[in-house]
């Protein structure tokens, strides 16, 4: 981060890249929010997850539904998101780092080192971005190599034994060449205690990016990158809410268990008083070890020609657990484990005129994936109904209509120590194109398309560890052979822009985006184990873009309406061998329609102010065969209302110092964390504060203290409710209030 890269006496222009062509914000016909790495820094966001709080229509999750993840990004843009890590199923968010996709959730998470800015483009982005863009996508720039050399250093130490250390080199070697070097070390102590003393919610992660650009001819270079991220830490912070010792599953556990006289019933679940404790014992592990390389060309052929070139090789494996029950006993715990490999290759051509910008575009991607999902609950369940001299219902065993009994076929369904194992290969190859026609000096129209090819295949196979019963394969080896799908999609826009005066851009737009179809990814039989097909978005928008009062305030606002097709939801389909099954499936419908706004002004030389406003009207118009909402539910992880506000104040001291006092608050109303729309899962309305003060002592130190969440607000990043069948509900916490100081240096 460059801790002096923010200005707090102008309203700056702000560059992007959200059309893959570097222009100004201001005249960027899509919804995109730009923040610097000075901006970030002063508002205490070190990485996504912190800074989603205070960004318009924005929902950030590490957890998703059931995973108990540290590490991965559940994105949600305008209603349209990833619930669930689980790789069978692509995200609904595009993640790129340096124009690099980031295809999968773990690893997501992005620490911001020396990150030059971030861009959020709200809406689908399916002709210049592609697949898994339907709610929009992440851009996070990293710095370049510069032809100065600099040296930065910063030191945080803070609440919960905070010690953090990161350093930024940039060295110019000769004329032609430059090498730029960043790292951090990070730790933390956790914010949840467990009774025997270990803590969740710390962290101790290590993160390196690493640049070498050569420059090999006139109007041609090359940078060659490698990123690394290694962390270990515990679960995500849980606690139990509230319990039900009376669930349908406990009852018939602790019945199973006295009745075949050879296992102990569950003692009562504990539920613990303060709010940031644990009763947990199993499952407090993390892991990512993260690596990528990139080799990027800009090879400007003629003046109004540019070619680039992004060649990328991205690596990860990375664990997660959870105990389910956060109490003693074993009513679940979880685990999971993903390894993935990806390779792709992307080509732009751009060209401009006075009469028409242009950019021609091909994309492939690779990847394979290897996913092991294995779920505990209930470990004895399975034992104790074999322990039992025959059906519950007094049926015989060579003909069971009921569970219980040695060797009882319909035993097998509640063994729930289960292990699933999925082989996954993917490919995806696309052409684009997208032009700017300057019609006049007032009007712009802009077309663009992307037509995309796919194929995948999933190999899967399913065991019940206790009885050691497979409960379903399909793999190369097998007759069925692995489950195989292909799609061919086209994503069109079609964008009109007029430019007011320099001051003032209208726009209008539709667009076509789709998310990738997919694979069940926990089958119990060849009915659940289904492939299903994208789903389909088309977005229309109204924008204005201005700046006024002698570029003292800048006033942006959207209108947006969302037609979101053959959503991937958990659907019913009965079979005669096994009843209802629960599988993914394509069969539901919403309709979104709301507003974003945002400002800055720039109220003297020394005060500034920013905010945002946002509202969504999200609704299931179909659901179809679904079985876990209506057409009453609310959309997960999409509050109607978010909002932001920022203060600064700077004032200047003798020589080149200065002191910085920030205040940035955020809000957003009731939330749904489940799909359920349980109300032990809603995250009621809240606020959030963050506070800095920041002294500049001259041009290579500044000193700095700052409190997150200042007003100590609980409230949580993910909720689930199983208190009818498991007894437990889990609250994953968001931190308490913490405070910092910062030790920053250059030269």
């Amino acid at each position: 981060m460059d801790l002096f890269a923010l200005s707090l006496d102008e309203l700056l222009d702000i560059k992007v890249e959200a059309r893959k062509v570097e222009e100004d914000l201001q005249q960027t016909p899509l919804a995109v929010t730009a923040l610097s790495a000075g901006q970030l820094l002063q508002a205490g966001h070190e990485s996504l997850l912190e800074a989603s709080y205070f960004l318009p229509n924005m929902d950030v999750t590490t957890v998703g539904e059931n995973s108990g993840c540290t590490h991965c990004a559940n994105i949600t843009l305008r209603g349209v998101g990833q619930v669930d890590p689980i790789p069978t199923i692509d995200p609904s968010v595009g993640l790129y780092i340096d124009g690099v996709y980031h295809a999968r959730s773990p690893g997501g998470i992005f620490r911001f080192l020396d990150l030059e800015r971030l861009e959020v483009l709200r809406g689908p982005q399916g002709t210049l971005f592609g697949k898994n863009t339907i709610g929009g996508a992440i851009q996070i720039f990293t710095n370049k190599v510069s032809e100065q050399q600099s040296f930065r250093l910063q030191a945080d130490i803070g609440e919960f034994q905070r010690r953090d250390l990161a350093l930024v080199w940039n060295q110019p070697i000769g004329p032609d060449q430059g090498l730029r070097l960043a790292m951090s070390k990070n730790d933390r102590d956790g914010f949840v205690i467990r009774e025997n003393g270990d803590r969740e919610g710390g962290e101790d992660d290590f993160n390196l990016l690493a640049k070498y650009q050569f420059v090999l001819g006139e109007g041609l270079d090359l940078t060659l990158s490698y990123t690394g991220q290694w962390q270990k830490n515990g679960s995500t912070p849980s606690v139990l809410p509230v319990k039900n010792d009376n669930a349908s599953l406990i009852e018939l556990y602790n019945w199973v268990a006295q009745s075949s006289m050879q296992f102990e019933p569950l003692p009562p679940l504990t539920i613990s008083q303060n709010q940031h404790d644990s009763a947990a014992t199993e499952a407090n592990s993390n892991s990512l070890s993260q690596y990528g390389l990139s080799a990027t060309i800009n090879w400007q052929l003629t003046p109004e020609i540019r070619l680039k070139s992004i060649t990328a090789y991205n690596s990860l494996n990375a664990t997660y657990s959870r105990d389910f029950d956060n109490n003693p006993v074993n009513i679940g715990v979880t685990h999971d484990l993903q390894a993935q490999n990806q390779r792709s290759q992307e080509f732009n051509l751009m060209g401009s005129s006075a009469q028409a910008d242009w950019l021609l575009g091909l994309f492939a991607f690779d990847e394979d994936t290897y996913y092991q999902a294995d779920f505990i609950f209930f470990e004895n369940l399975y034992a104790a109904l074999e322990a039992l001299p025959g059906p519950l219902d007094g049926s015989s065993l060579a003909n069971p209509t009921d569970i219980g009994g040695p060797g009882n076929p319909l035993n097998i369904g509640l063994d729930l120590d289960n292990r699933y194992q999925n082989w996954l290969d993917n490919q995806s190859y696309a052409m684009f194109a997208q032009g700017n026609w300057h019609l006049d000096n007032h009007w712009t129209l802009t077309m663009g398309g992307r037509l995309t090819y796919e194929r995948k295949s999933q190999q899967v196979v399913g065991y019940a560890n206790v009885a050691e019963v497979e409960l379903f394969r399909r793999t190369d080896g097998d007759a069925q052979g692995a489950i195989r799908k292909s799609w061919r999609v086209f994503s069109p826009l079609l964008a009109v822009q007029y430019q007011y005066n320099p001051s003032l851009m209208l726009y209008s737009s539709v667009s076509r985006g789709f998310k990738s179809g997919g694979f069940n990814g926990l089958p119990n039989s060849a009915v659940t184990a289904q492939p299903f097909d994208p789903e389909y978005l088309t977005s229309y928008e109204l924008g204005i873009r201005s700046q006024w009062l002698d570029n003292r305030l800048r006033f942006n606002l959207t209108g947006f309406y969302i037609d979101h097709k053959d959503m991937q939801l958990r659907g019913g389909q009965s079979s005669e061998e096994s009843g209802l099954e629960i599988l993914i499936d394509n069969v539901g419908k919403a309709r979104s329609k709301g507003i974003e706004m945002e400002w800055e002004a720039r109220l003297s030389a020394r005060l500034g102010v920013s905010g945002s406003l946002s509202y969504i009207d999200a609704r299931f118009v179909d659901v179809g065969s679904a079985t876990q909402v209506s057409l009453d539910s609310r959309l997960i992880r999409t509050p109607p209302w978010t909002s932001s506000a920022a203060l600064w104040y700077r004032l200047p001291l003798s020589g080149d110092g200065s002191l910085t006092a920030r205040l940035d608050w955020a809000f957003r109303s009731k939330t749904y964390n489940d799909v359920f729309n349980s109300s032990l899962a809603v995250q009621k309305a809240f606020s959030l504060v963050n506070a800095r003060l920041s002294w500049e002592v001259n041009k290579q130190l500044e000193v700095a203290a700052y409190v997150t969440n200042l007003t100590d607000t609980y409230h949580v990043i993910g909720a689930n409710d199983f208190t009818q069948a498991f007894g437990v509900a889990e609250f994953y916490l968001a931190p308490p209030r913490q405070w910092g100081l910062s030790l920053g240096y250059r030269f």
